[in-house]
């Protein structure tokens, strides 16, 4: 016996049984204002912070109230921006929005996916019932990553990812 074989009575789920989970992140109209709200929040943090350095006798609730609200804007701006991603499982499709699931699609359900044009590209799934959903967790490759080469072999492979297909 190998030690692969014998490694295979363990209480582990095999690879068949285990379900696969992949998240798919692209920046989208929702994600980038959180980051930028992150970066603003942060920054005004910081020179909060620079002043307090040379400032140190002049410190008082006008400093930390301004200081902390920043601070605390800058990191859950990031955080929200950080939780938009399209979450990829054998069964379904969850858009997710913030760390929120806007919607909830069974991969049964989806006819055809694409990639919507214009100024501002998005995943679109096309349901068996001729309904059109828009993900607003995650996009395409954007403007000017998009004239590089293999952006669009990227889009295809995103695709593929969302449909199921190998």
């Amino acid at each position: 016996m190998t030690q692969a074989e014998a490694g295979s009575g363990s209480s582990r789920p095999s690879g068949s049984m285990r379900q696969s989970r992949q998240k798919l992140r692209g920046t989208t109209l929702l994600s980038a204002p959180l980051f930028v709200l992150g970066l603003m929040g942060c920054s005004f943090a910081l020179a909060l912070g620079l002043w307090a350095v040379w400032n140190q006798g002049q410190l008082g609730p006008s400093f930390w109230l301004p200081f902390l609200l920043s601070a605390a804007v800058g990191l859950g701006g990031f955080v929200a921006a950080g939780g938009c991603f399209l979450l990829i499982s054998d069964t379904e499709v969850c858009d997710v929005v913030g760390w929120i699931t806007v919607q909830r699609i069974e991969r049964s359900e989806i006819q055809t996916a694409r990639v919507r044009p214009g100024p501002w590209r998005w995943f679109e799934l096309e349901l068996q019932d001729g309904s059109v959903r828009t993900m607003l967790g995650a996009s395409p490759t954007q403007y000017p990553s998009r004239l590089l080469a293999g952006a669009d072999d990227q889009d295809i492979a995103n695709l593929e990812l969302i449909l199921g297909e190998e």
